[in-house]
């Protein structure tokens, strides 16, 4: 009886300690916190390489940024990796990967260990005492319900990754576009400041001339009235860098107040060439390997396939087997104890049924997708012809013609007082079409950005 009884209480203790036991808790300091926060306004090639190494962000089937060797702003390596490493989306969603794949460990585990431990008498220690424990077998040998759980959880734990890669290759994309609006803005500030400083040039005269009664005040306001319009689109031109430079700060975790943002200059328009440029046309097999909102549609439809695996193993019967023992006051009895549950029957069917569409749903979605694909891709393919023949033709053409005409209204002006109104027209036909250019020669980089992004991950694409 006292042995028993020491088994009985050490039992306990020890299920007690394992219930309470707890990771121990984390702790968080504002300086700490202030201090990573810090390295955002300023941070060197070695801080991206160190957030890239504490990112663990491999292994993916996407190629992954490399640390920058040096800080060029104009170079794309910089934002890649400081978006890689301090996106907030992005960093969200590798600790749902971290998360999952932790989870694995717990899925597919067996059932609780069922006990329990029986007195007849409280107010008589040697009357009869009886205890019983019960273990999940199918749990302990792997199979049913317990193998249909732990493959759910692969899955899950491989779709998770299919949706963090699918962000990473978005937001190189993104990026690069948010670099591409920021060139543009700082681009056109400058084309129209110096617009501006050839155009103030007659000021001057304009003003005589009116002091002196020589040109009409109707014709005096209109030619200030096409600077001042100027300096307003400069204005508007300055406030575009500002929400631009916003932008991509957001996107790579940075400080608007980097001084990456101040040295970036326009490289990553004006290298782009687009005779360079071989657009292909994958096949489907080749868009579900390389396109990663593919493969993620595609390991989303086999997480609904082990869903419903899952859901119909729990039909299988619950099988417990373990020890009862008996302890009388004349003897001592050893014996074994055999449990089961099934479910009752058609309980679980409408569960499966449930399961079953939200599979065929899956399906479909993934076919939907790659319908989109296709789609997108003779889209992106059409704008980007569009756009070459937009900035390399029309508006580059256009605003050569008003280049010039703004140049001889000009010197018609210095000849002639009367030909003011000529040259106000001309300084906002300049404007406009100078406008026009620098958008069209954006947006043809970033029709081949559509264009990059919609085929996929291929091995020549580098981000």
């Amino acid at each position: 009886m006292p042995f028993f009884r020491f088994a009985v209480l050490a039992v306990t203790c020890l299920a007690f300690a394992l219930a309470c036991t707890s990771t121990t808790a984390r702790e968080y300091s504002d300086a700490e916190l202030s201090a990573n926060a810090r390295v955002r306004s300023t941070a060197t090639v070695d801080d991206v390489a160190r957030a890239l190494e504490l990112a663990e962000l491999g292994p993916l089937a996407i190629a992954l940024p490399q640390a920058p060797s040096e800080l060029r702003p104009d170079m794309e390596e910089f934002w890649h990796a400081a978006a890689y490493a301090w996106n907030p989306e992005l960093r969200a969603l590798r600790r749902e990967v971290r998360a999952a794949r932790a989870e694995r460990g717990s899925a597919g585990q067996p059932l609780p260990i069922q006990g329990q431990g029986m007195l007849l008498d409280l107010g008589d220690p040697s009357a009869e005492v009886e205890f019983q424990a019960m273990v999940d077998v199918l749990g302990l040998l792997g199979v049913g319900p317990s193998a249909a759980a732990s493959a759910l959880a692969q899955e899950q734990a491989r779709a998770a990754l299919a949706s963090f890669e699918a962000r990473a290759w978005s937001l190189r994309f993104e990026v690069d576009r948010a670099r591409v609006e920021l060139a543009a803005a700082k681009s056109l500030e400058t084309a129209l400041a110096a617009l501006h400083g050839e155009c103030t040039a007659v000021r001057p005269r304009i003003e005589l001339l009116a002091a002196r009664g020589w040109i009409g005040r109707g014709m005096s306001e209109g030619a200030l009235s096409a600077l001042h319009m100027l300096e307003h689109h400069q204005s508007l031109a300055r406030l575009e860098e500002n929400r631009a430079r916003a932008n991509l700060a957001a996107l790579c975790g940075l400080h608007p107040a980097h001084p990456a943002f101040d040295e970036m200059q326009s490289g990553v328009i004006d290298r782009f060439h687009p005779e360079d440029v071989e657009l292909t046309d994958p096949k489907d097999a080749e868009l579900l390997a390389s396109l990663p909102e593919l493969r993620s549609a595609r390991l989303e439809l086999a997480v609904a396939e082990a869903e419903l695996v899952r859901m119909a193993r729990e039909r299988w019967p619950m099988l417990g087997i373990g020890p009862r023992i008996m302890v009388r006051p004349d003897e001592r009895l050893v014996g074994g104890m055999l449990g089961f549950s099934v479910p009752f029957p058609g309980a679980l069917e409408g569960a499966i049924l449930a399961s079953r569409e939200r599979r065929d749903e899956a399906w479909e979605a993934l076919e939907d997708d790659l319908v989109s694909a296709r789609a997108r891709i003779a889209s992106t393919e059409r704008e980007f012809t569009e756009s070459i023949e937009l900035a390399e033709e029309h508006a580059l053409l256009a605003d050569i013609s008003m280049a010039r005409m703004l140049v001889a209204t000009q010197a018609e002006f210095l000849a002639d007082p009367e030909r003011l109104e000529r040259w106000s027209f001309a300084v906002g036909e300049r404007m406009d079409s100078l406008m026009a250019l620098v958008r069209a020669r954006a947006e043809l980089v970033r029709a081949w950005l559509d264009c990059e992004e919609a085929r996929g991950a291929r091995a020549e694409v580098q981000p």
